[in-house]
C-alpha cells in the first residue's frame, strides 16, 4: 500500500487557508503524498475520552475555543490497517477545529489489532453514540465525516437506523462506498479488503451486503467528495452514488489525500460544504 502513498506532485498554487498549518507549508500542490500530510504541524486534543477497554478504543477531542459550530466526528482511513492509526490525521482534524467546531477524533480495531467486521464498525458505532451524549445537550448539529476506509464506516452511520437520531449528516471523502466492488481490485489497498470482511464475496455474501454502503437505505444525509486523480479509490465509488446522496463533488487534479491537507483547494471545498451543512450563514 506504501508505495500508492507516495503519488507523484503536479503543479498547482494553493492558497494558505490554515495557519496553524501554513507554519510548515505555505502551498500545497495537488496531488498531495501520504508523507505531506504527516509533516505538518497541529495542535494536540485537549481530551481523551475512552469508550472501551482495548487500547484503540478511544476518542481524542478537540473544543471549539469560541461558540462552537457544531459538532463534528472524524474517523480517519488507512484500508482498514492497524499499521495506520489516529496519528496521521491529527493534523486534519486540528485544522478543522480551528475553523471553529468541536472535532471529535475516533481511533478504533482496525485488521491486526482486533479490527474486521464487523468489529471495526461496532467500535464506530458504539463511539458516535458515546459522543452524541454529550452532542446532544446543545442544539447543534453533528456531522459524521470519513475518509478511504474511514468514509466506508462513516457511510454506515448513515444507514445505522440506531443512530438515526444521533446524526443530521455524513460526509464522505474518497470514501469506498461500495465494498463488493472494492474486494474485486487490485491495488494494495484493495487487496485488504478480504482480509477486513474475513473472506471473499462468493464466501461471505451477506456480510459484504451488511458491509457496503452502495446497497443500505440512509436515513440521514450524505454528501461525497472525492478526487478526480485518486489512485487508491476509484472516484467511480463516490459517483455511481449520485442518484441516491444529496451531492457528489470530483475535485479536478486531487488525488487521495489531498483532503487531509489544510492547504489544498480540496480542504477548501470541504470548508465551505460544512458550512453549507451547519447552516453558518443562519
Amino acid at each position: 500500500m506504501k508505495p500508492l502513498f507516495t503519488s507523484l506532485i503536479t503543479a498547482l498554487s494553493i492558497t494558505c487557508i490554515a495557519p496553524l498549518a501554513c507554519a510548515a507549508h505555505d502551498q500545497a500542490d495537488m496531488p498531495v503524498p501520504y508523507g505531506s500530510i504527516t509533516e505538518l504541524s497541529y495542535t494536540a486534543a485537549g481530551e481523551t475520552i475512552r469508550y472501551g477497554d482495548d487500547s484503540s478504543q478511544f476518542i481524542e477531542v478537540w473544543r471549539a475555543e469560541q461558540k462552537p459550530k457544531g459538532h463534528l466526528i472524524f474517523i480517519h482511513g488507512g484500508c482498514w490497517l492497524s499499521d495506520y492509526d489516529i496519528q496521521h490525521a491529527r493534523p486534519y482534524m486540528s485544522a478543522l477545529n480551528q475553523t471553529g467546531y468541536h472535532v471529535y477524533g475516533i481511533e478504533y480495531r482496525r485488521v491486526g489489532n482486533g479490527g474486521g467486521w464487523p468489529t471495526s464498525y461496532q467500535d464506530i458505532s458504539t463511539a458516535v453514540q458515546r459522543i452524541s451524549e454529550q452532542a446532544k445537550t446543545d442544539e447543534l448539529k453533528t456531522v459524521v465525516m470519513g475518509h478511504s476506509a474511514g468514509g466506508h464506516l462513516a457511510l454506515l452511520t448513515a444507514a445505522d437506523e440506531l443512530l438515526a437520531d444521533n446524526i443530521d449528516a455524513a460526509v464522505g471523502l474518497a470514501a469506498i462506498s461500495n465494498i463488493v466492488e472494492y474486494s474485486q481490485g487490485t491495488n494494495s489497498c484493495e487487496a485488504v479488503t478480504e482480509r477486513f470482511m474475513g473472506g471473499m464475496v462468493q464466501d461471505h455474501t451477506d456480510a459484504y451486503r451488511d458491509a457496503n454502503p452502495a446497497t443500505q437505505q440512509f436515513n440521514s444525509p450524505v454528501y461525497l467528495l472525492h478526487g478526480s486523480d485518486d489512485p487508491i479509490v476509484n472516484p467511480h465509488q463516490s459517483q455511481a452514488l449520485a442518484e441516491r446522496v444529496q451531492s457528489v463533488y470530483v475535485q479536478s487534479g486531487a488525488g487521495h489525500f489531498d483532503w487531509l491537507h489544510p492547504n489544498t483547494a480540496a480542504f477548501a471545498r470541504t470548508e465551505q460544504l460544512l458550512k453549507d451543512i451547519f447552516n453558518e450563514s443562519n
